[in-house]
Parts: structure tokens; sequence; C-alpha cells
């Protein structure tokens, strides 16, 4: 049901580490703490398995851009990212995710990205302050996203094929020239948003019950 959090709620997530990190972090782990072990084991071995790990390591990347290298790591948490954040439900992110085209073609994007990303770096627009507000606020959005995804998400219940079909009965004129099945998804989805729109107002009374909100009174707005 995330698809109903996009339609609240539409920001871009610059995150890391969250998705998938553990299946990135925790090999690599294992391998620091194996070449730390065999070296200290006095085998003679340590040096030269840490070498070949280290060409492993290196061999692990997709694209390089000039002196930009993405890594694999980082094209997968990228990736993570983008799926995550689609408007779609995890079954559909599972198909999605297994798509070796989607992967190739999300790539292609992200090249494109870079390529554009270091252009405005060389042209310093890091440094423009409308570029640090908006940092600002992608931020604190992806927080409120995913704080939402956890808090509301479960609270969300199935509407039953009855409902839907008695709205879809009662309002055909609406539907005029929409295929059957596309019109009880789209009341499924308006009926799910106004749930979630339900319990996001809850929340928004309990805290403002909660916190001490105090307005200017000497601006009109």
């Amino acid at each position: 049901m995330r698809h109903i959090i996009a339609g609240a709620i539409a920001v871009i997530i610059f995150t890391v580490g969250v998705f998938g990190y553990r299946a990135v972090l925790r090999p690599a782990v294992c391998a620091a703490d194996e070449i730390r072990n065999m070296s200290n084991g006095g085998n003679g071995d340590g040096f030269l398995l840490a070498q070949e790990l280290k060409k492993k390591e290196d061999g692990q990347w997709v694209r390089k851009i000039d002196d930009t290298t993405i890594t694999m790591d980082e094209f997968e948490r990228e990736f993570a990212v983008h799926v995550y954040s689609l408007p779609i439900d995890e079954a559909q992110k599972t198909r999605y995710r297994d798509d070796p085209a989607n992967k190739k073609k999300f790539l292609t994007n992200l090249v494109n990205e870079y390529l554009i990303y270091k252009k405005a770096l060389k042209e310093q627009y890091d440094r423009r302050r409308e570029v640090q507000d908006l940092l600002k606020a992608v931020k604190r959005r992806a927080i409120i996203q995913v704080y939402l995804n956890d808090k509301i998400e479960p609270k969300l219940t199935d509407i039953p094929d009855e409902q839907i079909e008695t709205i879809y009965n009662q309002n055909k004129k609406l539907f005029v020239g929409v295929d059957i099945d596309v019109a009880r998804q789209q009341i499924r989805m308006q009926l799910l948003q106004k749930q979630y729109n339900d319990h996001l107002n809850e929340l928004i009374d309990s805290l403002k019950g909660e916190a001490k909100v105090v307005k200017n009174n000497d601006l009109n707005f």
C-alpha cells in the first residue's frame, strides 16, 4: 500500500545505508576480519589474501566517469532507494527489482545524472543558497515519508470487493469509457487514500495537542 504514501507526500529521497545495507556491509566486515586474523596468525598468507581481496574489491564497479567511479555498492543502494520510492505495491516492486532491464535503464539514467551533477559542481552550484535550502527541505521530507510509512501504513486496511462494486454501480456515469477493472482500481485507491488522510489528520491533531504553536499576529498569513 505504499503507493498511497506517494500520493500524499511527493518527495525525492536522498538516503543511503538504509536499504540492503546489511547485505553489503556484512560480507565486507567478514572479509576485513578474515584478513586481520590471517595476518595476525603469522602464516605468511595474510598479505597475499588481502591483496587478492583488494583486487576483487576494486573490480566491483559499474561505470567510471572521468575521475568518478560508481561502485556496485553505490549503484545497488541507489537502485534500492529508487525501487522503494516507486508508487507500486510490494509484489510489483519485487518483480521490478528482479527485471535486469529495469536496472539497465536505471543505470543509464544514473550516469546521465552524474554527467549533469559533475558539470554543475564545476560551476559551483553546490554553493548556491537555493541548493542548500532545497537539500534541507528534501532531507526533512524524506524523514517524514519514511516515518509515515512506518506509522500509518500498518493501519490501512484493504477495501472489500463488495464495497468497491457498490460504489461502482452507484457511479457508473463517472466511469463511462473506462475499463471496469481500471475503474475498480481507481475506487480502491481513492478509498485507501481517504483512509490514509484520516490517519494523517488524526496524527497531526495529536501532535498539535502536544506541541505549542505560536502565531505571529504581526503577519497577515
